[in-house]
């Protein structure tokens, strides 16, 4: 198994997210599946599991949960989880961890903030309870997930006690944003890069078409599946080492020096993630696919904003939406 390090944690090079897992954008799945999926992804040295409470409304985290223990696998594997931006409070961010915890049968290794606080909630004072959820023990670590870079200043500052190991962003090769500020700062600060959307939801996996509401509902999707250029360089990568397309891509964040964690609904997608960890990119390949890209540093946007919209909206009326239809 090719490995690298999330803070302490020694991880598979190439994480499982679990959005898929039960979430309601990607059609719902059965513990049977899940125990398919998380099964293949062991037997093929996969040991990071990324889910959140949202996904399902706690239905990715159940699944994962009981899936590992149909399995009786322990703690050989390393499962992080993310608590929602709505929970703004360190008593509700607390609970949230505890249920966490209850779906899950264990304690996560890591627990991340899904999307930063509404503006006005005191920053400091939300981070400090993630910081508290150690020293509970819910969680052996923490991390932040959807902070552009001037927000993400600003929250080291908070944490007085225990530092946060991990920011959890989309960075893919059509959304390279990340790379004008958040990497250089992440790298400084000693926080690992976990990449969610590596392969743009399929659109850097030769997908085509959108089928599901997550694909139908992302802009990206769309422009980086029909972009000729980045898929032509793509596709020359991929046919000189006999690879696929996604594992290509995964390559490319693996040599960007990022923790990649695509998602899938079906397990034979796993042997392909697997085999990724093990494809080597020379200098040339990543210059043609970096020159292919170049469009998407800045396309859209100098800093990362993904998510920062919701910083608009309060808590409680974040928290109604979600729940009333029933988790992303």
């Amino acid at each position: 198994m090719k490995t690298r390090m999330l803070g302490p944690l020694r991880v598979s090079s190439i994480g499982l997210g679990l959005w898929q897992l039960g979430s309601p954008s990607w059609g719902t799945r059965n513990l049977s599946n899940a125990v398919d999926i998380i099964r293949e992804a062991i037997e093929h040295n996969i040991n990071f599991f990324d889910t959140a409470e949202v996904y399902g409304w706690g239905k990715s985290e159940k699944l994962l949960g009981d899936a590992l223990k149909e399995l009786g696998v322990g703690d050989d594997v390393i499962i992080a989880t993310k608590i929602a931006g709505f929970r703004s409070t360190p008593y509700f961010i607390r609970k949230a961890a505890q249920a966490s915890k209850r779906r899950l049968s264990r304690t996560p290794d890591l627990i991340q903030y899904h999307w930063p606080p509404p503006y006005h909630t005191p920053l400091c004072k939300a981070l400090r309870g993630l910081e508290k959820l150690i020293d509970e023990g819910l969680t052996h670590y923490i991390g932040l997930s959807n902070f552009d870079s001037k927000l993400l200043a600003r929250s080291l500052s908070c944490f007085h006690k225990h530092e946060p190991i991990s920011l959890q962003i989309q960075y893919n090769l059509a959304y390279r944003a990340p790379e004008n500020n958040l990497l250089p700062m992440a790298k400084e600060k000693g926080l690992t890069i976990i990449a969610w959307s590596p392969v743009a939801k399929g659109a850097l996996a030769g997908a085509r078409k959108a089928t599901t509401r997550a694909q139908k509902t992302d802009k990206l999707f769309k422009i980086a599946s029909s972009d000729k250029k980045l898929q032509s360089a793509l596709r020359s990568v991929a046919e000189k080492y006999n690879a696929t397309l996604s594992q290509v891509s995964l390559a490319w964040l693996i040599a960007k020096n990022a923790l990649p964690i695509p998602g899938t609904r079906r397990k034979e997608r796993i042997i392909e993630y697997s085999n990724a960890m093990d494809l080597s990119l020379t200098r040339e390949d990543i210059q043609l696919l970096d020159e292919a890209s170049k469009s998407y540093v800045t396309r859209w946007g100098r800093d990362y904003n993904l998510l920062q919209w919701l910083r608009l909206v309060p808590s409680p009326i974040q928290y109604l939406f979600i729940r009333a239809t029933g988790g992303v």
